[in-house]
C-alpha cells in the first residue's frame, strides 16, 4: 500500500468515526451527521473503483 493510500485511509477512518461519535453525542441533528458518514464511506467506496479505459 502506497503512502497516498495509506494517509487518505487513515483520514477516511479518523473522519469517520469522528462523525459517528458526534451523532452519537448530539441527538438533535443526529441525521445530518449519520448522512456525512454515508457520503464519507461512499466517496472512498469511489476512489477505488477503476474508471473505465477510454
Amino acid at each position: 500500500m502506497s503512502s497516498k493510500n495509506f494517509l487518505l485511509s487513515t483520514i477516511v477512518l479518523a473522519s469517520f468515526f469522528g462523525v459517528l461519535g458526534l451523532a452519537i453525542i448530539d441527538v438533535q441533528v443526529r441525521p445530518i451527521f449519520l448522512d456525512l458518514a454515508k457520503f464519507i464511506v461512499g466517496a472512498y467506496v469511489g476512489y477505488w473503483i477503476p474508471s473505465p479505459r477510454q
